[in-house]
């Protein structure tokens, strides 16, 4: 074996070497990491707070859109007939808790859909103040729909949402809101 592969070159010291694992620009990424975890988790509440609402709001359209299917010449039956049976019958009931013929919002609260005669009434209960002013403002864009929110005054067409803010309860899950569907 050559032993001059492991001698120094005269006039040269060794360079000592670092004996931990972590240098400082390892220690500068794991601070960027943390930070951003902590973000996530900060904002991770009302960003799944946020799809609550969109399915939500996927829910109600989807139930308007299945339950005119049910729809006859003399219209959706005797008013006050609940058409949630007619619904699961037909396999129109979007992702949402079932227990009989009661049907359950992403908050627990209950919907209804109700014959009018010649209309129907979906009802939301128990919704957050956001998920109330979103639902009542995007619900009633575009779609013949009268909407009623916490049984105030019924708005034709589009709820505004200064109407929408002012209407709905800041007390968390006790808002109502109602569409009549034509």
């Amino acid at each position: 074996m050559n032993s001059s592969l492991f001698s120094l070159q005269p006039g040269k010291r060794a360079r000592p070497r670092q004996a931990g694992y972590i240098d400082l620009s390892m220690i500068f990424v794991l601070i960027c990491i943390a930070i951003g975890i902590g973000y996530a988790l900060y904002n991770g509440g009302s960003l799944m707070n946020s799809s609550d609402v969109g399915n939500e709001q996927s829910n109600i359209g989807q139930l308007i859109a299945n339950t005119r299917k049910l729809k006859g010449s003399a219209g959706y039956g005797s008013s006050g007939t609940n058409l949630v049976p007619q619904l699961a019958t037909i396999k129109g009931l979007p992702n949402m808790s079932v227990s009989g013929s009661t049907l359950y919002n992403v908050w627990g609260g209950t919907v209804t859909v109700v014959s009018n005669g010649m209309t129907f009434v979906i009802t939301e209960n128990g919704l957050p103040q956001d998920a109330c002013a979103t639902l009542a403002t995007k619900i009633s864009r575009g779609q013949k729909v009268i909407t009623a929110i916490n049984g105030g005054s019924s708005t034709t067409g589009e709820v505004t949402s200064a109407t929408a803010t002012s209407g709905c309860s800041n007390d968390s899950t006790s808002n109502t809101l109602s569409w009549t569907v034509y």
